[in-house]
């Protein structure tokens, strides 16, 4: 019997059973040890008993005698973990009671080594013989060691960003490709999961494509070329390359399930992957359709919710239409979104319906649009000329019941209930009493079948959607405009299209055979001759994160995750993950007011956030970039172009083989003159200030800002 039980006894035996017992102020904290991560955080609970009010503070500091940072604290308990290990690798939180700083507890944290993450491996072609390798990342620390297959290399460790090893390919070796893999010591030593090789023995043979082709080609099917892709595209050839992107495995974002880690942390991840990934299609092809099939930050804001949603974008960038229709679907981050989860069946005593939120963005935004469409993505007209509407509002009354009755995925060993506890790991389930029944009546008049179910009637409604002769056009015209140019002819539209309905194989939705069919068009490729006119229409504006990553990547830059692109991003008007609705952060049919195009009719989305102000912002994103306030964790590399700042010629001819696919514009080729003209000396103080006047004017213009 506890002291309190006792006390009570003794006073009910005394017949004072009306005293009662004083209760022992006292602080709890949760847990009392606990095991972190350098890279992530952890959150303390804590509980108060005997003080009113139960407000507490909390601290965080280093045992006796240990030096280096514990980390910081916030008022609400998260624990942040110092960048750097501190001596003896553990720290101490405390928590007290703001009323009576006596009265507290404590809770001991053991800190592991970061979790090593390996963004690029440079070369990824490695030529017979001996030579070094380069790893790229994030989180390596004092007696990592990279592994090259199986085996152990002497590793040396750079940065917290760099590893080198020595290689030696021999003969027998050659065409064979190895994973590569660091492992961080302990304590809480880990490796990195994701999948990156090294080819032995083979560098690219002389090149088959253009520089010119080869440059402007990674402008589309990649996040901007650098100077490696571009010489292996040479090599191989676009559809080779291609081929590589569809089987190459996909960039790792950050893993919830091992580890919590900040939405921020997973925003820079995603510009980490962008400028070193090898999967640069995959991530291209999935950030357009996480802008077409849009979910945002302004709710799903923490990265538990938002993780599962863009991992699922990434999964299916490759796969069929069909197939991504469902998954986004039963998501529960877009469940939350656009109210599908916990959607109820109507009730006639209330006189609530259905929500119609996702079965009204499902056709509207994510699969048919408003308006019939040709093939070639133009309007069908009736016999008045006007447009002929896809559906009606009864239509998404319909649709509203067929989305009844799922709720979050139920968690391990919890029972289905009709609204299930907020679960963001897999898919939504059924509830089936939660579940209209009855008969709904769909696109182009198909009637599902009363008593079916949730699951059959969802299969059945997804069916219709896909199906429907708007989806090839309405889905393929957006990702050309992601891709290649704003203003794609019918022809092109159609093309693909065309390649959407069937593949080649009888299969209709294959998005990788689309996003082939996208690059490979004539249309799209009529630009790489520069000695041929490209389309007078085509081309897009640079949205702000393409800007940043493209520039990064041109620029040589080493980009990890403790980068500053996040923050740059959205002071040009994007936030990465963050669109303000579901339309995204613009449109595709905005057109581009004619006061600027004159006569033409121009569609333009990116310039809907292209305002005058935000137009400067660019100017001072480029004067950051160029010189030298960019911020840790991205680190540009002008020394190529300032070791010709004594032979402007030349250095010209690397901005326009960096920037504009070798083919410097004379006008802006006249502007970088005057520039350097008017720089005197042969100091390499003189000559990095004409690169970088060179590259201000270059990354400021419109040639570049317009990808052609």
């Amino acid at each position: 019997m506890g002291i309190r039980a006792v006390r009570l006894a003794l006073f009910a035996a005394l017949g004072l059973a009306s005293v009662q017992a004083q209760t022992t102020p006292n602080v709890t904290i949760a847990p009392t040890a606990i095991n972190v991560y350098i890279g992530t955080y952890y959150r303390f609970t804590a509980a108060v008993t005997g003080i009113t009010p139960t407000t507490v503070g909390w601290s965080v500091a280093l045992p006796p005698g240990a030096t280096g940072s514990p980390g910081t604290i916030d008022t609400g308990g998260l624990y942040v973990p110092p960048s750097v290990m501190p001596s003896g690798g553990q720290v101490i939180v405390q928590v007290a009671s703001n009323v009576n700083p006596a009265v507290l507890a404590l809770a001991l944290v053991n800190l592991y080594n970061p979790i090593p993450y390996i963004a690029s491996v440079s070369p990824a072609n490695v030529p017979l013989g001996s030579s070094t390798l380069t790893i790229n990342g994030s989180g390596f620390v004092q007696g990592a060691v990279v592994k090259v297959g199986t085996v152990a290399m002497p590793t040396t460790f750079v940065s917290s960003t760099v590893l080198n090893v020595p290689v030696t390919a021999t003969l027998d070796q050659m065409g064979t490709k190895f994973p590569v893999t660091v492992t961080n010591p302990d304590p809480g030593s880990s490796t990195t999961t994701q999948p990156i090789g090294v080819m032995y023995g083979s560098t690219d043979a002389p090149g088959t494509v253009s520089y010119s082709a080869a440059a402007r080609f990674l402008d589309q099917a990649a996040w901007g070329p650098d100077a490696a892709t571009t010489a292996h595209v040479q090599s191989v050839g676009f559809l080779q390359y291609l081929g590589e992107q569809v089987n190459a495995p996909p960039s790792q974002i950050p893993d919830l399930a091992l580890t919590p880690y900040y939405l921020n942390g997973v925003q820079s991840r995603f510009f980490t992957n962008a400028v070193h990934g090898q999967d640069q299609l995959r991530q291209r092809l999935a950030f357009a359709l996480l802008n077409i099939l849009v979910v945002s930050g302004v709710q799903a804001n923490n990265a538990p919710q938002l993780v599962p949603y863009l991992q699922l974008m990434q999964k299916d960038a490759f796969g069929n239409f069909r197939q991504l229709l469902e998954d986004v679907t039963l998501n529960p981050t877009m469940g939350t979104y656009l109210n599908m989860v916990n959607n109820d069946i109507a009730n006639t005593t209330t006189g609530t319906l259905p929500n119609e939120n996702y079965a009204r963005e499902i056709l509207q935004l994510f699969s048919i649009g408003l308006n019939q469409l040709n093939q070639d993505g133009t309007l069908k007209l009736d016999a008045g000329g006007n447009p002929i509407p896809t559906y009606t509002q009864t239509t998404i009354q319909q649709f509203a019941k067929i989305f009844t009755g799922w709720t979050y995925p139920t968690k391990p060993g919890a029972t289905l209930s009709k609204h299930n506890p907020t679960n963001f790991i897999g898919q939504m389930v059924p509830f089936p009493s939660n579940h209209d029944n009855t008969t709904k009546t769909l696109l182009n008049a198909f009637v599902v079948p009363a008593g079916q179910g949730p699951a059959a009637d969802l299969k059945m409604a997804l069916d219709n959607i896909f199906t429907h002769p708007n989806v090839g056009p309405f889905i393929c015209k957006q990702l050309i405009q992601r891709l290649v140019m704003s203003n794609p002819s019918p022809a092109y539209v159609s093309r693909v299209a065309g390649v959407f309905n069937n593949d080649g194989t009888g299969v209709r939705g294959n998005l990788a055979a689309v996003a082939v069919a996208i690059l490979m068009d004539p249309e799209a490729r009529a630009g790489d001759d520069p000695s041929s006119a490209a389309p007078i229409n085509g081309g897009k504006l640079r949205e702000p994160i393409f800007f940043l990553i493209s520039t990064m990547r041109a620029l040589g830059a080493q980009v990890n995750d403790t980068n500053p692109l996040t923050g740059y991003a959205t002071n040009l008007g994007q936030q990465l993950y963050f669109p303000p609705t579901v339309f995204n952060y613009f449109v595709p049919d905005y057109t581009i007011p004619q006061s600027f195009t004159g006569s033409n009719t121009l569609i333009g989305p990116e310039f809907q956030i292209q305002s005058p102000s935000n137009a400067v912002l660019r100017y001072n994103t480029v004067n950051s970039i160029v010189y030298g306030n960019l911020g840790a964790g991205a680190v540009v590399n002008l020394t190529p172009f300032a070791n010709l700042g004594n032979n402007t010629p030349a250095l010209y001819q690397a901005i326009a083989n960096a920037f504009f696919y070798g083919q410097l514009p004379a006008a802006l080729q006249n502007a970088m003159q005057t520039a350097t003209n008017a720089i005197t000396g042969t100091t390499a103080a003189s000559m990095k200030a004409r690169a970088q006047a060179a590259l201000y004017l270059a990354l400021s213009s419109g040639y570049y800002n317009v990808e052609h």
